[in-house]
């Protein structure tokens, strides 16, 4: 029997563990709470609460009706890329983590997200970063488009990894700075890289577009360095 103090934090643990474990895999749906309740030897708030606890970790969802019941999650890479996108903001909101953290992290995460974008990118990959930069067809584009053309640039890796590990910090990176200070007075020079890096990327040319991506960060990087706090 477990302790009532502790019940509905060791139940959850120990579905936790089942669910990373495989024991319960994505998808999949948990005993039903009468089952939950005779094998934990627990009350039905115990369960409810355990429950309650791994929903608000993303672990598990519930599905009322017939067929319903509680369905271990499938993670995406949006969800897990949010999640982390979230975490990291608040981390550089409270001063936990610096613009050149971030910085660092982009150049080791996007620079080979590159080279890979330029080796396996499709024509349709082609077209998506076309269309997510206005300044590659000669106009005026905005900070929110530099965001959108560097996870193009990702997701032409086609490594969902790198999708959730790089877009979050590019995101992070823009909440932390503010959309009006990013595009102030460099919206020039990226426009003219992002140009650069399209053309490497169609010639798939994987060293001319990672050696333009590392100028190109180390640019972005130390223009961003006048936001940071001190």
């Amino acid at each position: 029997m477990v302790e009532s103090r502790t019940a509905y934090s060791v139940v959850a643990a120990e579905l936790r563990r089942q669910i990373l474990d495989g024991t319960f895999s994505p998808g999949s749906r948990l005993p039903s709470d009468g089952q939950l309740r005779e094998t934990f030897s627990v009350g039905q708030s115990t369960i409810r609460e355990a429950l309650r606890t791994l929903s608000s970790e993303h672990l598990v969802r519930s599905v009322r009706g017939v067929n319903g019941g509680t369905f271990v999650t499938i993670p995406t890479v949006g969800h897990l890329g949010s999640q982390l996108e979230i975490g990291v903001t608040l981390l550089a909101s409270a001063d936990s983590i610096s613009i050149d953290n971030l910085m660092e992290i982009r150049h080791i995460t996007e620079v080979p997200a590159v080279g890979f974008a330029a080796s396996r990118r499709t024509d349709e990959d082609l077209e998506r970063l076309r269309n997510s930069d206005p300044s590659l067809r000669s106009e005026e584009s905005s900070f929110s488009s530099h965001s959108t053309f560097h996870q193009q640039i990702v997701e032409a890796s086609h490594n969902p990894l790198l999708e959730v590990v790089t877009i979050p910090l590019f995101n992070a990176l823009q909440n932390v700075v503010g959309d009006a200070n990013a595009a102030a007075n460099i919206g020039t020079t990226v426009s003219h890289d992002h140009s650069a890096l399209f053309e490497a990327i169609v010639d798939r040319d994987s060293m001319a577009a990672m050696t333009l991506m590392r100028r190109h960060l180390d640019t972005v990087s130390a223009y961003y360095q006048s936001f940071d706090r001190p």
